[in-house]
């Protein structure tokens, strides 16, 4: 059967598939349930897989053929700590958890890829590794697949993954070689200081004021620090110190975040961070006590031929998108991609130009119909990479 008739066949149960898998939102790492659906829908594909990677991960794979070449092929499929707005009748069914980021769309899409490449092992010749990745939203699950041996118990050669964008128009794709997406770590700068009655603040030392110094500093480092060209963003998120307009405190909580596009722009912030926070502190007689965390790191694609191919094939050369701005945001596949050469694309998923949808709302709602646009995406990537012949797609 062709494949574009396989996939026009198959899309609308995976529709239903995605708007079940939104009714029951699991947050990173306790995926039980969400893990047991997967298993049983790759028994009733009758496809191979192990579980329990990386916690609550799995790994499919379909192997044809004598060649060794293997490439895989990433879903996410945890939810987010939010209360759903939205009324239909597939809401979440889980009080305070929301799939507001799309994974269940992605888990779909990765089940249609499934079926689709199976009902085209023939013409396959190497193995196509299918990845269902925990703890996507700040828990490292990627990273965790990876200690867990991801790729010491898998033979995987390259690896792409694929994220809905529903602020970018609907049916197009976005790859470019290098950074996608920017590093994220966390701070949090603790001044302490010495508590005394406002009236008589030279008995004690003030920490808010320190702190107020730290964050203009701290606000300075991508102007005066760095070079014009070193993309960075220094979020200076949360300062608190002091309840009472009397009393001046003990201590004074700075919290943010940094992210950054290169290693030596992120390990640069860091240093100055620290310094900024130490001797400041010290020049106002206080201590700083600072806890500096290394989140994910920059999404850089080092591998995008097949990908490119792959998105030129399924939206054609006019909806691929190779020139635009990389994301401040931040993905943990960046860590896959550490360790394999690889890529990973934004699929766009815009409903309406004048009111964009945007990720992590209160009231997303996946759109449904970039699940056929991604299942052809995965099966064209597959069908460059391990010689897949014969499609009869028509761009």
């Amino acid at each position: 059967m062709k494949i574009d008739t396989v996939i026009n066949e198959i899309t609308p149960y995976y529709k239903d598939l995605r708007r079940h898998l939104h009714s029951m939102p699991e947050i990173g790492f306790k995926e039980y349930k969400t893990a047991n659906f997967i298993i049983q829908e790759l028994e009733r594909l009758g496809v191979e897989y192990q579980k329990g990677v990386g916690g609550t991960g799995i790994v499919a794979w379909i192997k044809n053929g004598t060649s060794e070449r293997s490439i895989a092929l990433r879903s996410d499929m945890d939810a987010l700590y939010i209360q759903e707005r939205n009324n239909f009748a597939y809401a979440s069914k889980n009080p305070g958890l929301m799939h507001a980021c799309g994974h269940d769309g992605h888990m779909a899409i990765m089940l249609g890829a499934i079926e689709a490449i199976a009902t085209q092992k023939a013409e396959l010749d190497g193995t196509v590794y299918f990845i269902f990745q925990p703890a996507e939203e700040g828990l490292g699950g990627a990273k965790a697949m990876v200690e867990d041996g991801l790729f010491e118990r898998f033979k995987i050669d390259k690896i792409f993954g694929i994220h809905n964008r529903p602020t970018e128009p609907y049916g197009k794709i976005f790859i470019k070689e290098g950074t996608m997406m920017a590093s994220y770590d966390n701070y949090q700068i603790e001044i302490l200081g010495k508590s005394t009655h406002s009236s008589m603040p030279h008995t004690g030392k003030n920490p808010i004021v320190a702190a107020a110094h730290i964050v203009a500093a701290m606000k300075s480092i991508t102007s005066l620090d760095l070079s014009p060209n070193a993309k960075s963003v220094v979020t200076v998120a949360s300062i608190h110190g002091g309840e009472a307009d009397n009393i001046i405190p003990d201590n004074c909580i700075i919290r943010g975040s940094i992210r950054a596009f290169e290693k030596e722009v992120r390990k640069a912030i860091e240093t100055r961070v620290k310094e900024i926070a130490t001797h400041m502190a010290q020049g106002f007689g206080m201590e700083a006590k600072i806890e500096y965390h290394t989140g994910y790191p920059a999404t850089v694609n080092t591998d995008i031929q097949s990908a490119l191919q792959a998105a030129v094939a399924t939206v054609g050369e006019s909806n691929t998108i190779t020139d635009f701005t990389p994301s401040y945001g931040s993905e943990d596949f960046s860590y896959f991609l550490e360790q394999k050469p690889g890529c990973y694309a934004w699929l766009g998923s815009g409903k309406s130009e004048e009111q964009p949808m945007t990720l992590h709302s209160s009231s997303f709602d996946f759109n449904d119909d970039i699940i056929p646009i991604g299942v052809r995406y995965y099966y064209e990537i597959a069908k460059r990479e391990l010689g897949i012949q014969n499609s009869d797609f028509a761009i």
